[in-house]
């Protein structure tokens, strides 16, 4: 007959391993989402990432208003690099500038129409905000959107009806206009 003290022995040895061989199992599958991006052009790598579509965003917008999960924009239109060699070069310059030089290089690429769009965001539409040119992405709620805030949106392919669209996806753009 094993002794108490053996048991207590065993079912501490046979604890361990189950926690042990859990956290293995969870570290891996964190890895993906926790990773930063490598480039700038990792933004679409983002957005898939986190369940977005894999085509470019239907629309860029500068958010005018805020009333719950509707968002009113301004089109946005952008000359942002888009191949590869582009954007890196572009990042490469933009690191080399003071931050006054920065806004007007983003003020020149970035030109916001008067035009307005609304947008609802349906709920449980994921939303992520990245960093500069595409940086580490985060999901975040929507409050975090801010009037002023470059946003893209993955539109669903058909509007609601009443001129308003609906988004499948959205990506804030932190700390610059990133990619």
């Amino acid at each position: 007959m094993i002794s108490l003290r053996l048991k207590k022995v065993i079912f501490l040895l046979i604890s361990l391993l189950v926690f042990v061989l859990l956290q293995g199992c969870n570290s891996g599958s964190n890895d993906t989402a926790n990773a930063p991006a490598q480039s700038s052009g990792q933004s679409s790598q983002n957005v898939t990432r986190w369940g977005g579509p894999e085509r470019p965003a239907d629309l860029w917008g500068q958010v005018k208003t805020i009333r719950g999960n509707k968002l009113t924009v301004f089109k946005v239109e952008n000359n942002i690099a888009q191949t590869e060699e582009e954007r890196e070069a572009l990042r490469g310059q933009m690191q080399s500038l003071s931050p006054e030089e920065r806004a007007q290089a983003r003020a020149e690429r970035i030109k916001v129409s008067d035009e307005t769009v609304d947008i609802i965001i349906p709920v449980g539409v994921p939303v992520i905000a990245t960093g500069n040119f595409g940086g580490e992405a985060a999901e975040v709620d929507i409050s975090q959107i801010k009037q002023g805030d470059i946003v893209k949106f993955w539109l669903e392919e058909e509007p609601s009806g009443e001129g308003e669209s609906m988004a499948e996806f959205v990506q804030i753009n932190q700390g610059g206009y990133g990619q």
